[in-house]
């Protein structure tokens, strides 16, 4: 077994993970009147966490279990990217509502920023363990340095965010997931170009993809609290049909494109790569 994870760690991370995580939900499609809460944060963990501490600790023992949990607690990534993982998804959702809905968007929320703004600061706080807590460490923590290693940054991330999103399946067949499916993966694929870019520039730190997984969901479930009540049947469907948020992270996505030439600002160097390359050279 140890053989065959090492030749093929990512292959068995995200078997590990899909597997674990629809196990633990599967009372939740089995008997919907269950709370959600408690079973998306036991499918995170038992996917996305779990799984790359199997793998970690089965190939590299105990010194990489102890490199991978550094990463939850590596801050030193400079101010700036703090900033932009804490509010860039903020703005940037409020700027490309307005451009559908009408600036009303931003006078309410500047309107009402006394209010507004300690909410959303609470939502990303609590938030961060309905998911991102769970999901990041496997995601971005693990995954990602491999994919981008083997396929390269764009090609690597692409990847990373199809399954990332297609591991969202059971939400829709239980119904906690409203979102459509086509913006799911727009927006799975889109935002994770965002993630590799911020990963990238803070040396793999698991907590600022933490805090950019958690900003993202929060940044969306305030939308109420700035958006028009009296939407019209096609712009009520785009709304929260999820086509705002992919359509904001679609045109992110393509920023960093442009601005970083593909790359992604990934370097293929020993001191800025958190993977561990015995795990991935078997």
């Amino acid at each position: 077994m140890k053989n065959d994870v090492s030749k093929y760690p990512l292959i068995a991370f995200f078997i590990m993970a899909f597997l674990f995580s629809w196990i633990a939900v599967l009372p939740l499609l089995l008997n919907p009147t269950f709370p959600v809460e408690p079973f998306q944060m036991l499918g995170a963990f038992a996917g996305p966490t779990l799984s790359p501490i199997i793998i970690t600790a089965l190939l590299e023992g105990q010194k990489g279990i102890g490199i991978f949990f550094k990463r939850y607690i590596q801050w030193r990534v400079g101010l700036v990217w703090w900033l932009i993982a804490s509010f860039g998804i903020l703005l940037s959702l409020n700027t490309v509502a307005s451009f559908f809905v009408g600036l009303a968007v931003w006078s309410e929320f500047l309107q009402n920023l006394i209010v507004i703004l300690p909410t959303y600061l609470l939502t990303l706080l609590v938030g961060v363990i309905l998911g991102p807590l769970w999901e990041e460490p496997g995601w971005r923590g693990f995954a990602l340095p491999r994919l981008q290693e083997q396929f390269g940054p764009i090609s690597g991330t692409l990847i990373l965010g199809v399954l990332w999103a297609g591991w969202h399946l059971p939400g829709y067949l239980g119904g906690w997931m409203t979102v459509g499916v086509v913006p799911l993966l727009l927006s799975g694929m889109a935002f994770s170009i965002l993630a590799t870019w911020v990963y990238n520039n803070t040396q793999g730190s698991i907590l600022l993809m933490i805090l950019l997984h958690s900003s993202s969901n929060a940044a969306i479930s305030i939308g109420s609290m700035v958006l028009p009540q009296n939407l019209s049947g096609s712009m009520h469907s785009l709304v929260f049909g999820g086509w705002i948020p992919a359509i904001t992270y679609l045109i992110i996505a393509s920023i960093i494109l442009i601005a970083t030439r593909g790359k992604l600002s990934y370097e293929k160097e020993p001191e800025r790569r958190p993977t561990m390359r015995a795990v991935d050279s078997g």
